[in-house]
């Protein structure tokens, strides 16, 4: 019998293991802010009284994203994925929510076009191995939160203020932000597991202060490896990355269901995988 229920601290083990076998590298601290974010948004199939998938939902307002979505290897091709989703998505827009977005491999592409989600561009994935550059790069005060927040709306137009602010008042997590007078451009870096660095997201008013901001990231961790998402429109980002060492990973596809939202004019990095 299969059973679908809200995720908890007991059920944190669980996810990372599953995610340890997709190689995607969470931590527990990631479902620890997921749950946070969205508590009752966050679900976990039990077949049989045993943990065998999981979704998250991160909302913002009118629009949310869901990830994680992991099925375990023996219980696959059993529906489960898609009651899953299917939870995800009532669950969004029984709080108001209009459009949804996600991340989704390929391999699972048909079941997200059966679910109402269309295509949108390939959110492409790159990884830089150490290097021997090194510079120094101090993080933003937390009193320039409310700037950056605020900057991050107006870019946008989605309002990532609880995301943001749980990134900025906790140790582990580093923002970095390029201000002449006003902000001008913000990138959050995140440690993964086996000690790599997630670049993103990384959110600018033009592509010059982005690729100084980058460039000035890559100097102060370049003896770390490094990973970042890029949506494929931002062709100006990719040239950069590869012109400084990243090599492309297997890509996901950016799918919406709802209204059509366009807000990636200044996203250079994305959140990532999960949180969009």
């Amino acid at each position: 019998m299969l059973n679908i229920t809200t995720m908890t601290e007991d059920d944190i083990a669980f996810a990372v293991k599953m995610t340890d076998i997709e190689r995607w590298g969470y931590l527990p601290d990631d479902f620890k802010k997921l749950m946070l974010f969205e508590p009752m948004g966050c679900f976990v199939a039990y077949k049989d009284d045993h943990p065998v998938g999981m979704v998250t939902t991160t909302s913002y307002d009118k629009y949310a994203f869901i990830g994680s979505l992991i099925v375990a290897r023996g219980t696959r091709k059993e529906g489960i994925g898609e009651k899953l989703m299917q939870t995800a998505i009532d669950y969004l827009e029984g709080k108001g929510v209009t459009t949804i977005e996600l991340d989704g491999v390929f391999a699972a592409a048909s079941l997200y076009r059966r679910l109402g989600f269309k295509d949108k561009y390939l959110s492409l994935r790159f990884s830089r191995e150490v290097s021997k550059e090194y510079g120094e790069l101090f993080s933003c005060p937390r009193e320039l939160e409310g700037e950056i927040v605020d900057f991050d709306r107006k870019a946008i137009g989605l309002n990532r203020a609880r995301l943001l602010s749980a990134y900025f008042n906790e140790d582990g997590y580093s923002i970095y932000a390029i201000r002449e007078n006003e902000i001008k451009a913000y990138i959050l870096i995140r440690k993964r597991a086996g000690g790599v660095f997630a670049i993103g997201p990384l959110v600018a008013s033009d592509q010059m202060y982005a690729e100084t901001l980058l460039l000035s990231v890559l100097k102060k961790y370049g003896p770390r490896k490094l990973l970042t998402g890029v949506p494929a429109i931002n062709r100006g980002m990719v040239s950069l990355l590869i012109e400084n060492g990243f090599i492309y990973n297997i890509p996901s596809l950016r799918m919406y269901r709802g209204p059509r939202v366009e807000y990636e004019e200044n996203v250079y990095c994305i959140f990532s995988a999960e949180k969009g």
